[in-house]
């Protein structure tokens, strides 16, 4: 059988088709997926280079790293005073405690906002405020003395 008889020959010439046909979708679907493919690593490249660039602005300057503010000395605690301190740094959000305030054990004498959470501060002891040792808005550091209270006669642990 001869080339053009067999081009002629509608059996053939349809398996021929067909199989084009398979082919062709199966290449038409490699070439796709390829193209997905780029696409997305085209995306994730745009993102790295969008993340480097943000984080540039929130870098420090050059130079060397500022010293950490240095705590501040604890106030002298009289007999039947006990100091309420904070654990970490932070910042002062809301004060409810002002001096020569009576307080209840666990009563909120302070809100202080860290790392994106707020914290309260209980009183310890009943009793009366002493002194304030820190106002709204202020940076505090780890250990600083916020409170002072003067326990209530008779409650004090010594």
């Amino acid at each position: 059988m001869s080339i053009l008889e067999r081009l002629s020959d509608p059996e053939l010439l349809g398996q021929m088709s067909l199989g084009q046909k398979l082919l062709g979708s199966l290449v038409t679907a490699v070439i796709g997926m390829l193209v997905c493919m780029v696409v997305l690593a085209i995306i994730m490249l745009a993102i790295r280079i969008m993340h480097a660039l943000m984080s540039r602005k929130d870098a420090p300057a050059e130079g060397p790293a500022p010293a950490p503010a240095p705590v501040p000395a604890a106030p002298a605690l009289a007999d039947g005073e006990c100091g309420v301190a904070s654990p970490c740094a932070g910042t002062v959000q809301t004060l409810n405690a002002f001096d020569g305030a009576a307080v209840r054990e666990g009563d909120v004498l302070l809100l202080m906002e860290a790392g994106g959470s707020v914290f309260q501060f209980p009183a310890p002891a009943e009793g009366t405020v002493a002194r304030v040792c820190a106002a709204e808005g202020d940076a505090v550091s780890a250990g600083q003395v916020l409170v002072i209270l003067r326990e209530k006669e008779g409650e004090s642990d010594d």
